[in-house]
């Protein structure tokens, strides 16, 4: 079982990627024997791997190269995003996830949170989550997109009619006043319809670079989506022109 120290030191290593055992033990107010002695045990269950002094999340599996340039796109926003998105979500929620490179970092976030159940169509997230008996993960079925870990098709949509979700946490490949919330894929954009049609509530996380894009295939409009949450990249008139169209914004790390 995880002691709240523990959890603790897996919260701060959400928030800084990697971490000094100096700097743990200032920040969790210990000694850095007692701070060694908790990471070993941390890395015994396969929840981060330390290297010379340092203490990072472990990642449990190794990504191809197209995911993961689209990973170190905007890394630190994405960070930020994932770190407000994660306190909106409340102990017995059932949350979803879908498959991108925020929603990943997100999942990553929650490893510490435990008594939520987790509906993804996205098998690299199932995998962040793998191993932690303190939540419930399911997964969608489907055909696999070998580039972004997603699953599609009938299958996905059937499997998601049979649940409900108090909020879904959603990415967006484009984000226009006019065309709305875009997905690269038709595919895609028909399982996130589904997983709209099962949640109470639907968040979009997405960087700036996204805001004023519009990709291939519209998922919906944006008086449908309760809130954006981005970073602070997003500019005044951005946010006043997406405002006016009936998008609540949220700015991760800002006032």
């Amino acid at each position: 079982m995880t002691t709240d120290r523990q959890v603790k030191i897996l919260q701060y290593l959400t928030e800084h990627a990697t971490l000094e055992v100096g700097q743990l033990s200032e920040l969790l107010q210990t000694s850095p024997s007692t701070i060694r002695r908790e990471l070993k045990v941390l890395e015994q269950n396969g929840l981060l791997v330390r290297n010379h002094g340092n203490a990072q999340l472990h990642a449990p599996i190794r990504y191809e190269l197209p995911f993961e340039k689209r990973a170190v796109q905007q890394a630190e926003a994405k960070r930020k995003i994932a770190m407000a998105a994660r306190e909106i979500i409340q102990p017995g929620q059932v949350i979803g996830l879908s498959g991108g490179t925020t929603t990943t970092e997100l999942a990553r976030q929650l490893r510490p949170m435990g008594g939520i159940t987790i509906v993804t169509s996205a098998i690299n997230i199932a995998l962040e989550l793998q191993g932690q008996s303190n939540k419930r993960v399911m997964v969608t079925g489907g055909i696999l997109n070998q580039e972004s870990y997603e699953l599609a098709g009938d299958q996905a949509v059937q499997s998601l009619g049979n649940v409900h979700l108090d909020v879904m946490f959603h990415g967006a490949s484009g984000i226009d006043v006019d065309f709305g919330i875009s997905l690269a894929d038709e595919p895609d954009a028909v399982v996130a319809r589904a997983f709209k049609a099962a949640s109470d509530r639907l968040v979009i996380l997405a960087d700036h670079s996204k805001v004023g894009q519009k990709t291939f295939a519209r998922f919906c409009g944006l008086t449908e989506v309760d809130f954006l949450i981005t970073d602070e990249g997003l500019d005044a008139d951005q946010q006043a022109v997406l405002a006016a169209g009936g998008l609540p914004i949220q700015i991760a790390g800002g006032m």
